[in-house]
């Protein structure tokens, strides 16, 4: 009998600890990590881009971001809360969400707030989707109430000399997912890592850009056309046009993307030195109510530089000449 109350209270005990540190961690999210007033800072500029999707039923994507933090510090200079249509910010179109400065040191951690019931004018939902018809899906993360999400960085320094310009990089293809909800397509987010996986965070004085122009293209026939660039020899035809994880995301380890347009141009932006592959994927409507889009072929094409190795410098373009041979079947 007395081990049993001595079990019991060491259970009670443990219950309450436990509590606490729920408790601990979960205030440890919502307050910011105070700055040291006395310490040297630098100056911070933070803007936000996207990488395009391909759905003709989408016209607009929201995002209401109440705060954004650099390693759990308040970025001050973004003033909250600010709602950003993030689909119109591709083709190396951003926005800059605020410069000023921070303490100095190295970081390695962006966090990203969300409302995902008001924007900032007050009016409901927060974080949604505007379909072509004029109503709104409203974007949370799937399976998760969180409303912050961290994203991990390559690790980069806030000195007292220069301006250390970040750009927040979105992959909306990543970042939604489709579901059936009374017999009607619906959308959000994809889950939490899949979410902190559809962003990236670059360091813009250190990044090129790839573009280029497809001639021969013609949309009409050969359907809607997506660049998809990956870092050189992580491209794996199988595997990527196949949903992976819980989302089923398509090309999951592209770095990035962009759509070719009617003229067949298109540019894929802030890109970090190195080298990389690109890979044409060409997409038909499928004709249904939804206006859904499915994987098609890819393009064969001739280019000026090889597609399976295209070095990328900072502050540099690479311009593609290419040329339409033919379709490839999956």
């Amino acid at each position: 009998m007395k081990t049993n109350k001595i079990l019991t209270y060491a259970f009670l005990l443990l219950g309450a600890s436990l509590f606490q540190w729920s408790c601990s961690k979960e205030s440890d999210s919502l307050e910011p990590v105070p700055q040291d007033p006395n310490a040297p800072k630098g100056q911070v500029r933070i803007g936000i881009t996207d990488a395009p999707i391909d759905n003709a039923e989408i016209k607009g994507a929201f995002v209401t971001i109440t705060e954004v933090r650099l390693d759990g510090k308040k970025f001050e200079a973004f003033q909250g809360p600010k709602t950003i249509n993030i689909a119109e910010l591709n083709n190396g179109n951003f926005l800059t969400l605020g410069e000023g400065q921070l303490q100095t040191g190295t970081y390695s951690k962006l966090t990203l707030i969300f409302d995902y019931e008001k924007d900032q004018t007050g009016n409901a939902p927060g974080s949604y989707l505007l379909k072509a018809d004029g109503t709104k899906s409203k974007l949370v993360i799937s399976g998760n109430s969180r409303n912050s999400l961290d994203v991990n960085t390559k690790s980069f320094t806030i000195n007292q000399d220069g301006t250390t310009d970040l750009m927040i990089d979105f992959d909306l293809r990543k970042a939604i997912k489709t579901f059936n909800e009374n017999a009607k397509k619906n959308y959000s987010f994809v889950t939490y890592g899949e979410l902190q996986s559809s962003i990236r965070v670059v360091n813009k004085n250190t990044t090129g850009s790839i573009t280029g122009q497809v001639s021969g293209y013609n949309a009409s026939t050969m359907g809607n056309v997506v660049a998809y660039v990956y870092k050189k020899g992580e491209f794996n035809q199988s595997t990527e046009t196949k949903g992976q994880g819980d989302s089923s995301v398509e090309f999951k380890n592209a770095v990035s993307s962009a759509k070719v347009d009617g003229g067949g141009n298109f540019k894929v932006s802030f890109l970090e030195e190195g080298d990389y592959e690109v890979h044409f994927a060409s997409y038909k409507n499928t004709g249904d109510a939804n206006s859904s889009v499915v994987l098609n072929s890819f393009l064969s094409l001739s280019s000026n530089l090889d597609l399976s190795k295209i070095s990328v410098k900072t502050n540099a373009e690479i311009r593609l000449s290419l040329s339409v041979k033919g379709l490839l079947g999956l």
